[in-house]
């Protein structure tokens, strides 16, 4: 794959979480909160101390398989879980995993498994306790907090109290989508409402929804697909793709073409930038 620059790239296909937007207060937080309280109403544990930490996050981010972090926290509370029922204890500072013990689970985890697969992998490694789909929705919970999460699943479907994480979020870039010299697309792993509240830090509201891919269209990295389909909708060839974490590399890595921008402190790769405003700034 040839290096591609502005005078070559014909179109900026932006990842959203670390790139577009800047998660680290709202997801590592989020993360945390959603292990912490289903350790007490699921486990009847001690919230007595262990936390998920930005160390735990950026860990996560280079293995392709724990790009959804509703998928982390599930992991790591069947992890600390399995561990209470082999020790009978209940402290979670006791069953937290520290930064690189998670390293360790990690690289035990098979490099070639995807978000989906994973879920089945871990599932045979542990007696069950929670579904992913059970922690997902305290995930989704916290992360969109009561009045938001009531206006997108109804009023009689909310038990957690507290502003939505979401809040916490900002823009990782000060222009505007159509103020930018090339077509843009957008291919991440937000839900469709989850892109709601991404449309709201960004005022992109008026972006062509043609030109997203995320998880409503059934598409998930690595592959490579959302990056195929968002070139042939623009007529484009050689997009440059700006991602920040394994997934998103090994998805332009499947793709074959164009060139991969690095944003933030994940990944080892040249060009590589610390905000998207950077790199923007740089390259364009």
């Amino acid at each position: 794959m040839k290096n591609v620059t502005k005078s070559t790239a014909d179109l900026l296909i932006f990842d959203v979480d670390g790139v577009l937007i800047d998660t680290c207060d709202s997801f590592v937080v989020t993360t945390s909160e959603t292990v912490r309280w289903c350790w007490e109403n699921f486990c009847g544990g001690e919230a007595d101390g262990g936390e998920y930490t930005l160390d735990h996050f950026n860990l996560c981010k280079m293995h392709p398989a724990f790009n959804d972090d509703s998928i982390v926290a599930w992991a790591l509370f069947s992890l600390m879980k399995a561990r209470m029922e082999r020790t009978g204890d209940k402290s979670m500072r006791a069953a937290f995993p520290s930064p690189e013990e998670w390293r360790k689970f990690i690289a035990s985890t098979p490099s070639d498994l995807t978000e989906n697969s994973l879920v089945g992998e871990l599932t045979g490694r542990w007696p069950r306790c929670l579904s992913a789909a059970e922690v997902r929705t305290v995930f989704d919970e916290i992360y969109y907090g009561g009045e938001m999460y009531r206006l997108l699943r109804g009023p009689d479907n909310h038990k957690i109290s507290g502003e939505g994480r979401w809040r916490m979020e900002k823009p990782g870039l000060s222009r505007r989508w159509n103020e930018l010299p090339l077509p843009v697309g957008i291919y991440t792993g937000r839900s469709p409402a989850e892109m709601e509240l991404a449309w709201r830090h960004l005022g992109w509201n008026d972006f062509p929804r043609e030109m997203l891919i995320c998880t409503g269209d059934g598409i998930l990295k690595p592959s490579p697909l959302g990056l195929e389909i968002l070139c042939e909708r623009a007529g484009a060839s050689n997009p440059l793709f700006f991602g920040d974490t394994a997934s998103d590399k090994k998805a332009w890595l499947n793709f074959g073409r164009g060139g991969f921008v690095a944003i933030g402190p994940i990944l080892e790769h040249e060009p590589r930038f610390d905000t998207l405003d950077d790199a923007v700034n740089a390259l364009l």
